[in-house]
């Protein structure tokens, strides 16, 4: 009788058993209900990359979309979906957007696409977007509508750079072109490699570098950064000579040992520019430099203070990220 009984209750668990194996794979899908399907580009189209950025409130931040066609043809970025803490327009070129945050604090998203000449358009990607309060209560009254002034900001606020305060204001001056010294400076500062306290420096033009140059060029020269100029007369450090984007690629390299890329498929645009092609093509690799941004004259012309900012502002973000996530990203690094 209890055997019965065991029998009875064990009955529904097998009909339901039964029924599963004897309904059509529609209906059960109909029964239990889909899973969401994933989404697939469509074969040809661009990848659009997603990012992470870091904006200031009440500064506007220009960025530039990243996405790769494997078939190399001319791109053009739409935006999918629009912020909620801010408004994000495209650039003039189309190319790259500005965020503009409303003044709320915290953190948002949009997202975007990319087409071909052929209208395949990529799967959407996702910009994160960070906004912080600016603690240094800097705000540049020269700065609006520079693509640099958020990267100005931040360099105000890692005590690396500030620029002149007058009448109450602050000024940035971002087309004034910097020295060797003044470069060199910035970027050990954005590194946090401290000026060694010296007098003398070893070069052979010691009496014409600035006091406040010669702890950073002792730095620099132990750091592997610079080795000085051959002359003469010995090894010059040239402080006051300008640096050109190419000097600074290579300077912001070999402080950052990025792991040199594959150089196959790089065009280092006329051999003059050869020398420096490596560094370039791995900041380029790293997003520190923007592909394709400058032609072969302007990374020998001399850096402004507005390049200067957002290559700096780049290489701390980069180390940050390093430090936060230690191993995952050891593989970029030497």
């Amino acid at each position: 009788m209890e055997k019965r009984k065991e029998l009875w209750r064990a009955l529904p668990f097998v009909m339901a058993l039964l029924l599963l194996t004897l309904v059509p794979v529609q209906s059960a899908s109909a029964i239990f209900g889909r899973g969401k399907e994933e989404t697939k580009a469509v074969e040809g189209a661009p990848v659009a990359e997603n990012m992470a950025i870091r904006v200031f409130r009440g500064v506007a931040y220009e960025g530039a979309f990243r996405a790769v066609d494997n078939e190399g043809d001319e791109i053009t970025f739409a935006i999918a979906q629009e912020a909620k803490k801010g408004t994000v327009t495209l650039t003039e070129d189309g190319l790259g957007f500005v965020y503009t945050p409303h003044g709320k604090l915290g953190s948002d998203s949009f997202t975007y696409t990319a087409s071909d000449a052929y209208g395949n358009t990529s799967l959407p990607a996702t910009v994160s977007v960070t906004i912080e309060k600016a603690n240094s209560g800097v705000c540049y009254a020269d700065m609006a509508g520079n693509r640099a002034h958020t990267a100005a900001v931040d360099l105000a606020e890692h005590d690396v750079f500030t620029g002149a305060r007058l009448g109450g204001s602050y000024f940035f001056e971002p087309e004034r072109t910097l020295s060797r010294g003044e470069f060199i400076a910035m970027a050990l500062a954005a590194m946090d490699v401290s000026a060694e306290e010296v007098q003398m420096t070893g070069f052979c033009d010691d009496a014409s570098i600035p006091s406040w140059a010669k702890g950073y060029a002792v730095s620099a020269l132990n750091a592997g950064v610079v080795s000085g100029v051959s002359t003469a007369e010995g090894a010059a450090f040239r402080a006051g000579d300008l640096i050109t984007l190419n000097e600074a690629a290579v300077v912001l390299n070999r402080l950052l040992r990025v792991t040199d890329v594959d150089l196959s498929d790089y065009d280092a645009q006329d051999a003059e520019n050869a020398w420096c092609a490596q560094a370039v093509a791995n900041l380029q690799s790293v997003s520190i430099i923007e592909s394709g941004r400058f032609s072969a004259d302007e990374m020998r012309s001399g850096v402004t203070r507005a390049q200067a900012a957002e290559m700096l502002s780049a290489a701390m973000t980069l180390r940050n990220d390093r430090n936060e996530k230690g191993g995952l990203l050891s593989g970029l690094f030497g």
